[in-house]
């Protein structure tokens, strides 16, 4: 291999100086990811502003058989954007490809570059009298690109799907510096093997995005928000099917928690309150929307969680009276992962299973929690009226360093036998990325692993795109 210093000159004919940072103050925030769980090392930090000059790196990296890792705003939980301790990558950061290239009103699209923030994507949106449904606790600074080379999910599911559902088409550059122009605007396109739904979701191993084309939806105007107490996840799915029945795709989000990490953010994250008169063995998060102005949505809601109140479903229930207090609740949901974080020693996992699965999934996994780890404590989170929950082992803050790593496959080892169980996936919607690519090499169907490595292969025959995420190397 050549020296990758000296063959950076070669870029430097290239990209504007601004581009090529070796300083390693300005290159360590991308060496490390927002968990502070993976650290690696690069040579350098690519930042190109067009998708001429991530094609020029590409070409560049495939002669000089350089590994490259694409990165967004770095918020991913699954190590899929932090390179690994050889040294010998660049780290491709997509943040100055952010220009919103165009918005359809007629037709219902937009097209953005993969550095833009997606809360500006949902400002634009709203700004044209739109929506984007994408909404995720890091919306302030994760980035369009991101978001589709992990497939992220978010709070919205339930009814608008998951990015791959928000894309209609896609601008990627492969390894060899081609670029694919897939930016079609089409609600139908059978035209050959569907190669975008490839590379959504494929953490950068396959190639790198440089802008999308979403579809946008008329924008709520009416909308309701509660949060309600209860005492089970089983009556939050009757919860769940009273609500489908009485407000119907109208459900925007329908959320889980249980009070360890409600204690947890009350405790930890500033600006947290409880609208309920007390604690709760666990709540939901509601939010319907309508485009209708005048829809009763409102009183719909307070009629329905009325009717839970007195079926005995809930215990307590708060309905925003304002947007302030609709914020307010939200925040209490998308602070979670904060406190997880500021809480300190914890495995977690962003597994899914069926809809109907999910009380006897949680229940399968405080049971092993209480026989095998009597010191951790089981805490849950997520989107349950899509079937994602995310487990959080909280590990005693004594617990030795030593012994954190193997404790960690451990806990792993069993929610992941107990997810494949229920016939469930071990991530909904953070992606394999590093942490889970000896899991998927364990869970997958031989056949189907053996698939994964072909597409790889054909896409990045070198094997030079985000090495070691997704598929382990061999």
């Amino acid at each position: 291999m050549p020296n990758p210093i000296s063959s950076l000159d070669d870029l430097h004919a290239i990209l504007d100086p601004s581009a090529i940072v070796t300083d390693p103050e300005a290159m360590a925030p991308h060496l490390t990811d927002w968990r502070g769980k993976h650290r690696g090392e690069a040579f350098a930090l690519l930042r190109p502003r067009s998708v001429e000059e991530v094609s020029a790196i590409l070409r560049w990296a495939s002669a000089t058989r350089t590994p490259v890792v694409p990165q967004g705003g770095n918020t991913g939980l699954s190590g899929g954007a932090t390179p690994d301790a050889s040294g010998d990558a660049v780290v491709l950061s997509l943040t100055r490809l952010n220009r919103i290239r165009a918005i359809d009103i007629e037709g219902d699209t937009l097209t953005a570059e993969a550095g833009c923030i997606l809360a500006d994507i949902q400002q634009a949106a709203a700004a044209n009298d739109r929506l984007f449904p994408l909404s995720l606790g890091s919306e302030g600074s994760c980035q369009i690109g991101g978001v589709v080379a992990t497939n992220a999910g978010g709070i919205n599911v339930i009814r608008y799907g998951t990015v791959r559902d928000l894309v209609l088409g896609l601008e990627y550059v492969r390894a060899d510096g081609a670029v694919i122009h897939g930016l079609k605007p089409l609600r139908k396109d059978n035209a050959g093997y569907a190669l975008k739904e490839l590379v959504i979701g494929s953490d950068g191993t396959l190639a790198v995005v440089t802008a999308a084309t979403f579809r946008l939806f008329p924008r709520p105007r009416a909308s309701a928000t509660a949060l309600c107490g209860l005492d089970s996840p089983s009556a939050a799915l009757k919860l769940l099917s009273m609500l489908k029945q009485s407000a119907g795709e109208r459900i925007s989000s329908f959320e889980l928690m249980c009070d360890g990490e409600m204690g947890l953010t009350l405790d930890l994250v500033p600006g947290t309150i409880l609208p309920l008169e007390g604690r709760h063995a666990w709540y939901v998060f509601i939010e319907l929307g309508d485009s209708d102005p005048n829809s009763p949505i409102g009183e719909l809601l307070t009629e329905t969680l009325a009717t839970a109140l007195e079926q005995g479903l809930l215990q307590d229930a708060a309905i925003a009276q304002s947007e302030a207090q609709a914020r307010a609740i939200w925040h209490l949901r998308f602070a979670v992962a904060e406190a997880n974080r500021r809480a300190g020693l914890s495995v977690s996992h962003d597994t899914s299973v069926a809809v109907a699965d999910v009380p006897a999934f949680i229940a399968a996994i405080e049971t092993m929690a209480a026989e095998r780890l009597p010191n951790a404590r089981a805490l849950f989170a997520g989107h349950v009226g899509d079937g994602n929950i995310h487990v959080v082992l909280r590990l005693p803050k004594e617990t030795p360093a030593e012994q954190l790593a193997d404790i960690g496959h451990a806990v792993n080892a069993q929610v992941f036998a107990i997810t494949r169980d229920f016939g469930g996936s071990i991530t909904a919607e953070h992606g394999i990325g590093r942490n889970l690519t000896g899991t998927l090499t364990l869970h997958a169907q031989p056949e189907a692993l053996a698939l994964m490595r072909a597409v790889k292969q054909a896409f990045d025959p070198l094997g030079i795109l985000n090495p070691g995420a997704v598929l382990a190397k061999r």
